[in-house]
């Protein structure tokens, strides 16, 4: 396996508005989001379009995986009502990412304090800085909440999560923990506790976070992160929902909104629904894998080599789900032929695209006189994902490159599926029944807020494949966020 010793620092523009669905108490909200920014990526490509290779995790028995925010130097240092120092736990290890976010803000404690935190389906740590901290992040304050309590060292959840021998006194009551991305540049170390979590109406009492004291890295201005993974930790598991299902709609998209739904709301939209097998790793047992068997360009199956797409026992290989990364990255014997056929269907001479970072670019101008072929993912099972042109390839006005959205990773590394991949697409998590259940919502309009009605929906002006133009270009899509206060934010960092 290739090392995976550093982790990627990342700037983008994230801008928020909620328009959330109450809940009664004890259920989770439904949630909507829009509208998208306009932000184009080129920023974005052209500061870490030559990390997006070194995404994927490398098997590493006996840590927790999952993926975060990575990191560029900063840190932000946990003090004032904090508490105590952290420190002396154990070590979990998370693989590095460098993608937009997906934000998501809640309350803890009480009374409830406003804090935000990133979205994350490959990482199980629910986390938020606790005390004074730098960079404007909003943090809790434990000494300000009556329902704060330490998980002891000798508890399960502690030595599961982060195994370590325990003091005698006051050292006993306390879960030091440390929890890495990429090679442990951007970390948090703190301690765990149980608090209570707010969201929109519903109060969940006794759910296990990390109280990050110390927190390094670029976290984008957010609190800390949310993790959706499949440990038992995750918010997912720790609310023993079922099913749970988001959908980020094109930039383009008049009808269709970004949403994240979980427990019962998690259900089809369309009637026409396909699923494939959701796989798991003992080497990463936070992941989300899927079963990939093919690609196909213009209705045309790649000949990639048997086995490519393989999730062995050690966790290398194998095809994992992100929504921090928004690049798709694909082993090398599937990339190359796929790289082929899309070049030979354009039949022009590729350009350098190093201004954004992306191997396969040719201006703009020369591929709008170009028919551009259509893409689909092949899963076990015959499921097949049809992609619209901007999941593949991305139109940047300032420096007149189109450019393939997909890129290598080294032999034996593994492949994941970004989010720009799945942009338009519904994507439902059946946990229990470990499937993956998605629907194209081109034709469907996502659920509206509480108390309206529902939404006509069209067809998106993006077609699969088909010819780029100044008037038509794929989406420049930013990352979509959600949130659960009536309010605009706005996080416009640079590195």
């Amino acid at each position: 396996m290739a090392d995976r010793s550093h982790a990627h620092a990342l700037a983008f523009l994230v801008l928020v508005v909620l328009m959330p669905q109450m809940a009664s108490p004890g259920k989770l909200p439904r949630f909507t989001m829009g509208p998208r920014t306009n932000k184009q990526l080129r920023d974005f490509f052209k500061n870490h379009g030559s990390d997006m290779a070194d995404l994927v995790p490398s098997g590493q028995g006996g840590h927790e995986q999952g993926g975060g925010s990575s990191s560029n130097g900063q840190s932000q240092q946990g003090g004032g009502d904090s508490g105590g120092g952290g420190g002396g736990g154990g070590d979990n290890q998370a693989p590095a990412t460098n993608a937009g976010m997906y934000v998501f803000s809640y309350g803890i404690g009480t009374p409830p304090q406003q804090v935000s935190g990133a979205l994350d389906i490959s990482s199980d740590l629910v986390w938020t800085a606790c005390g004074a901290a730098l960079g404007g992040t909003a943090p809790f304050y434990p000494a300000r909440s009556t329902t704060v309590a330490d998980v002891p060292c000798t508890d399960d959840a502690c030595q599961q999560f982060a195994p370590q021998t325990c003091g005698a006194g006051a050292g006993a009551s306390e879960c030091a923990y440390t929890y890495m991305y990429g090679g442990g540049s951007a970390n948090t170390t703190g301690l765990l506790g149980t608090e209570a979590f707010t969201f929109g109406d519903t109060r969940i009492d006794g759910v296990v976070f990390g109280c990050g004291l110390k927190n390094v890295g670029d976290f984008s201005g957010v609190s800390g992160v949310i993790g959706l993974g499949r440990g038992n930790l995750s918010l997912v598991s720790q609310l023993q929902v079922d099913r749970f299902s988001y959908h980020f709609a094109p930039d383009d998209s008049v009808d269709t909104q970004s949403f994240i739904l979980f427990g019962d709301d998690a259900t089809p939209q369309t009637s026409h629904t396909l699923s494939t097998r959701l796989l798991a790793s003992d080497a990463n047992p936070s992941l989300y894998y899927v079963e990939l068997a093919g690609i196909q360009v213009d209705g045309k199956d790649l000949a990639i080599p048997s086995g490519t797409f393989d999730l062995r026992k050690d966790g290398s290989g194998g095809v994992f789900l992100s929504i921090t990364d928004l690049v798709t990255v694909l082993e090398e014997a599937a990339y190359k032929p796929l790289r082929q056929a899309v070049a030979s269907k354009i039949g022009l001479p590729a350009v350098d695209g190093s201004a954004l970072g992306l191997d396969l670019c040719y201006t703009g101008e020369s591929l709008a006189k170009a028919k551009v072929p259509s893409m689909a993912l092949v899963f076990a099972g015959g499921a097949v994902m049809e992609l619209e042109l901007g999941n593949y390839f991305y139109m940047d006005s300032t420096t007149g490159l189109a450019c393939l959205t997909i890129l290598p990773s080294s032999a034996g590394d593994g492949s994941l599926l970004g989010s720009l991949i799945q942009v338009g697409t519904h994507m439902m998590y059946d946990i229990n029944g470990s499937k993956l259940v998605f629907e194209s919502l081109a034709q469907a309009a996502a659920p509206p807020p509480s108390g309206s009605s529902q939404q006509s929906s069209s067809k998106t002006n993006q077609q699969a494949g088909g010819r780029l133009s100044a008037s038509a270009p794929p989406p420049l899509i930013s990352p979509a966020v959600f949130v659960i206060h009536f309010m605009l934010l706005v996080v416009y960092l640079f590195l």
